[in-house]
């Protein structure tokens, strides 16, 4: 059984709430939810964002929910009776972290264009409240994407005054409703390919003058060899510890060298695949700065930047821009049909927003984050 949102249901047809089945593959009969849940999220960021390129695939909705370890997950989907079948017109999401922040749940609300203004959305955000509630929670913290144009007419901005989004957006006068601030936003950029190999080798050659004989470079691909795997963790955590946060009221997750195992073989599963690009201290044999770029062959056309961080005592050596360079390097090699990368930074980061722009990143949207109390 399938669905599909290119058919939407009549303007009169009923919906229900209800958990979707957790099928053992995309194979099973039972997979038609995280099917539908793929296409109502491609409908809604092709209206929203003005391109899907960040849509879930149905195998990573599925790796995603056999993954529990660290992020339990937790899923609520609005489903439309059709004669072909029922069709998901929106879906609900709750993010419980295992190892830290107890007291915090996150997550968003997504309801098919074409189904929007018939209390759907209320529905869906009053069950993740009601289940962040029932799970202990006493904090929420909303996410609400927007495209190139969320930011326009009257605007809501966070208390650091860095970026702003549309007051007159859905998802914001719903996060108002349920009593949240807007305490941070987050851009979304777009690199448009190819870069031209001559300014990457610019950029790589400046760097590296600048951070001299005191680092050596490593470039792999999947899966990260076993002797960095704990180095690899530790630059993730210090990620996680120095990212700015604005008002966020939320601590560190936590990373160490089994996350990473797990993230692999999520990765693996999913069909993804990668290259990371990392800087040792010769002297130490430390890695101190690591950047990844990640694309999956079920979306040809795009990849997405993922984590990049530099060690605080090791900041000054232009070692953002050496390893970020490197890696456009290595992915146009393996990656030469991808037409743009995009990547993600807080308002509050104008350090790494400084490297991205003069990589050629331009604004594409962006993520307002909304928290309060429960």
């Amino acid at each position: 059984m399938t669905s599909t949102s290119a058919v939407p249901a009549p303007a009169t047809s009923a919906w229900r709430l209800m958990e979707p089945p957790h099928p053992s593959s995309l194979e099973d009969p039972e997979a038609w939810a995280y099917r539908g849940i793929a296409e109502l999220s491609t409908a809604a960021q092709r209206a929203d964002l003005g391109n899907a390129d960040a849509v879930t695939t149905p195998i990573g909705i599925l790796v995603g929910m056999n993954n529990q370890e660290y992020v339990r997950k937790l899923r609520q989907i609005a489903v439309a009776d059709t004669p072909d079948g029922p069709l998901v017109v929106g879906e609900a999401m709750v993010f419980l972290r295992v190892r830290s922040n107890p007291e915090l749940a996150s997550g968003g609300v997504v309801v098919h264009p074409d189904h929007r203004g018939r209390g759907i959305g209320t529905a869906l955000a009053e069950w993740a409240t009601g289940v962040a509630r029932a799970e202990g929670r006493t904090s929420f913290l909303a996410y609400v994407d927007f495209g190139p144009d969320g930011a326009d007419g009257e605007t809501l901005v966070p208390a650091s005054g860095n970026g702003r989004v549309s007051a007159d957006l859905p998802g914001v006068r719903m996060a108002q409703k349920l009593g949240l601030d807007l305490q941070i936003v987050e851009r979304r950029s777009r690199l448009d390919l190819p870069v031209a190999a001559e300014t990457v080798a610019r950029f790589e050659a400046e760097a590296r003058a600048a951070a001299g004989d005191a680092y050596r470079i490593h470039t792999w691909s999947a899966p990260t060899p076993e002797a960095w795997i704990a180095q690899y963790a530790a630059l993730e955590q210090a990620l996680a510890d120095d990212e700015p946060r604005g008002g966020l009221d939320m601590e560190s997750d936590v990373w160490d060298a089994d996350r990473i195992r797990v993230a692999e073989a999520a990765i693996a599963a999913k069909g993804d695949q990668y290259v990371v690009t990392a800087a040792e201290h010769v002297a130490t044999g430390e890695l101190v700065a690591m950047t990844m770029l990640l694309w999956n062959d079920e979306k040809p056309d795009h990849t997405e930047q993922e984590s990049t961080v530099v060690l605080k005592t090791h900041r000054g050596h232009r070692l953002g821009m050496l390893v970020k360079a490197v890696n456009l390097r290595e992915h146009a090699r393996l990656r030469p049909g991808s037409q743009r990368i995009y990547t993600w930074n807080n308002e509050e980061n104008p350090h790494m927003l400084a490297i991205n722009i003069a990589l050629g990143f331009v604004p594409a949207g962006g993520s307002a984050n909304f928290q309060g109390p429960l």
